[in-house]
């Protein structure tokens, strides 16, 4: 595989490195700008609302500009948005950050594994895009508890400072080291039509089910735990890691998978795999011996985090294929799709906690999981059902390899 794919990998690890971090540093934002911690806990909500509406729109309209000065411009922009976090006087001035944040970040990811695709040959898609996905999972497991830990030494704002560290050298890597991507040829008209394509909305409603299942989960993943297994604070910062690990090794792993087995299969597999091993997390809330969970939570809350990343690599996957001329358009609207699930999970996973507690959190996230499986079809081109390996997917003009 093209090396150089792993310098947009980078620029995941920063864009998924803000995302978590803020939620490390919360208490002492809450406390510096006096205001509550619900309250900048909406600081996640304002991102992951801005990026879903904006990500599409944003990069139809840059879609002339040549990907390699867009990704080096949005990692400068992402810098600067962190920049001004970090100054913040209030948390109005925060929430404006983040929405900048929110724009830079849209116009990096999805041209980023639109770039790594065109660095590589088709049968080489699955992995090029799992690797770009495996830096936002090193940022889960590694790049989340640094800037925690750097707040914690130097205050929450220093964190904000290591972020935009991050995307300074994401930006002078991206012009070093990334060769000239060509630009899609794709005319407008033809990309406001994906959202017509009936593939792709069955695409994007399983990105949706996929990531709000997680994320009515991950959200409250702190009292669930608790509750289950009587961890305080470190011991879900130690799942959290264990979680990502999961996720950093799917990504590593799930590419191979992808070469030799039906993408559709792959899919399902992974929508159940959550919906049992939710079902699990629900029955130790409820049986509740803390002794015994405490043991069998971290390789749960692992295959957990394996199981959500193949599906969702495996969904840039399902996208880029169905629109191999459009990708920047698909995998835009993709990302959208996830944010509108993490910001609707992070509700959901609210109402369940307060209306019938810890127990109903998984549950609710378990049987969005099941209802998901019914949304895998039309996975290939032109077809109901996906049948073939992914290598076969990709059309033979999407060949050369930079």
């Amino acid at each position: 595989m093209n090396p150089r794919i792993y310098l947009l990998a980078l620029g995941t690890f920063t864009v998924g490195t803000e995302g978590y971090v803020i939620a490390g540093v919360l208490p002492d934002v809450a406390h510096d700008l006096h205001s509550t911690v619900s309250v900048c806990g909406q600081m996640v909500t304002v991102f992951a609302v801005v990026y879903a509406l904006a990500g599409p729109p944003l990069i139809g309209l840059f879609r002339n500009v040549r990907p390699k000065r867009l990704l080096i411009w949005a990692a400068l922009g992402f810098a600067a948005a962190n920049l001004a976090a970090a100054a913040s006087p209030d948390v109005v001035a925060l929430a404006g950050a983040r929405v900048l944040a929110a724009l830079g970040a849209a116009l990096f990811a999805a041209p980023a594994a639109a770039a790594a695709a065109a660095l590589c040959p088709p049968e080489e898609l699955p992995r090029a895009i799992a690797v770009t996905a495996g830096g936002n999972a090193i940022a889960l497991t590694l790049g989340a508890p640094i800037g925690t830990i750097v707040g914690a030494a130097f205050g929450w704002r220093a964190a904000f400072g290591f972020v935009t560290a991050l995307a300074l050298i994401t930006a002078v890597a991206v012009w070093v080291w990334l060769p000239e991507v060509p630009t899609s040829t794709a005319s407008t008209a033809g990309r406001l039509n994906l959202l017509r394509q009936t593939p792709i909305r069955w695409g994007l409603l399983t990105t949706l089910g996929l990531f709000l299942a997680a994320y009515t989960v991950y959200t409250y993943l702190s009292p669930v735990v608790h509750r289950a297994t009587g961890l305080g604070s470190d011991g879900v910062a130690a799942l959290m890691i264990v979680f990502g690990a999961g996720g950093f090794l799917a990504g590593r792993l799930i590419g191979r998978v992808l070469a030799r087995h039906p993408l559709a299969t792959v899919l399902r597999t992974a929508l159940l795999l959550i919906t049992l091993l939710l079902a699990v997390l629900t029955l130790m809330t409820y049986v509740h011996v803390p002794a015994v969970s405490r043991v069998v939570s971290f390789p749960l809350l692992f295959a957990v985090g394996a199981a959500w990343w193949s599906g969702g690599i495996s969904q840039q996957t399902r996208l880029a294929g169905l629109a191999p001329q459009q990708r920047s358009q698909a995998l835009g609207l993709h990302f959208s799709a996830q944010f509108l699930g993490v910001a609707i999970g992070g509700a959901v996973g609210g109402l369940a906690l307060s209306a019938a507690g810890e127990g109903a959190v998984p549950v609710v996230g378990g049987v969005i999981a099941l209802a998901t499986v019914l949304s895998v079809r039309h996975v290939l081109p032109g077809a109901r059902n996906d049948e073939a390996p992914a290598g076969e997917r990709a059309p033979s003009g999407d060949s050369a390899c930079v």
